[in-house]
């Protein structure tokens, strides 16, 4: 696997860019990427310390760096971002650091404030950073370094994300671009009142409930998914 697990193709400039959670890779959208028209131009990526990169896992900003760097290296001007769980908290911070790149957000399963960090979040930071320095894991896993890598990765990015989600909840309320929540009710790793406050935050948001349905919508509701996605990338080329 590349950079992209879905080829840029299409035949419109504006560019929908998927940006996966955590654990996860480029290929967590291909549900979501099948039920889009050919007519749209997509590109999937891992993230740094994910599936086939080569770079370190980082902090957010550094997830927005990389990201800003993929696109210039690519020629790609104009983007709709799709953020899935700790992906949707790199697509926020891009758009305040580059509102003029992002013509909207689709924020899945969002994590865009301190509200969203659950018992759960705190709780596998806690092992994985614990497992990083036990001598058994190794002895277990030192044959597969694919899963020592994702424990490490896991906790790199844990680490910063309070920080991170504090930082970001103050620049939030300047996004005026068009944004679209979707959100499962079921959702019992990401506390609703964490989306309630990044509504409430975001000045030009939508959202949408989804019954029946927890955190893992990619695989749950790809169809809701990809549907949220064309209705935001035709509203932002009408414009």
């Amino acid at each position: 696997m590349t950079d992209e697990s879905h080829p840029l193709q299409g035949d419109r400039d504006l560019v929908v860019v998927f940006i996966h959670g955590q654990p996860g890779t480029a290929g967590d959208f291909d549900e979501v990427a099948e039920r889009l028209p050919l007519t749209i131009k997509i590109l999937a990526y891992d993230r740094p310390g994910w599936g086939e990169s080569h770079r370190d896992a980082t902090d957010v900003e550094g997830n927005v760096n990389y990201l800003a760097e993929l696109l210039l290296s690519k020629g790609i001007e104009e983007v709709v971002l799709v953020g899935y769980s700790y992906g949707t908290t790199v697509a926020l911070r891009a758009a305040v650091d580059y509102p003029e790149r992002i013509a909207g957000l689709v924020l899945v399963s969002p994590v865009g404030s301190v509200e969203s960090i659950s018992v759960v979040d705190r709780v596998l930071a806690f092992a994985a950073g614990c497992l990083q320095h036990v001598s058994i894991v190794h002895r277990l896993f030192g044959h597969n370094k694919h899963k020592i890598r994702l424990i490490e990765s896991f906790y790199s990015e844990q680490v910063c994300l309070s920080d991170d989600l504090q930082q970001l909840s103050n620049q939030i309320s300047s996004i005026a671009l068009p944004v679209d929540l979707v959100v499962g009710m079921d959702d019992f790793f990401n506390p609703f009142r964490g989306t309630l406050q990044l509504f409430d935050l975001l000045p030009n948001a939508r959202l949408t409930l989804l019954k029946g349905v927890g955190h893992l919508l990619l695989n749950q509701s790809p169809e809701m998914v990809a549907g949220r996605v064309f209705r935001m990338w035709s509203g932002c080329t009408e414009h």
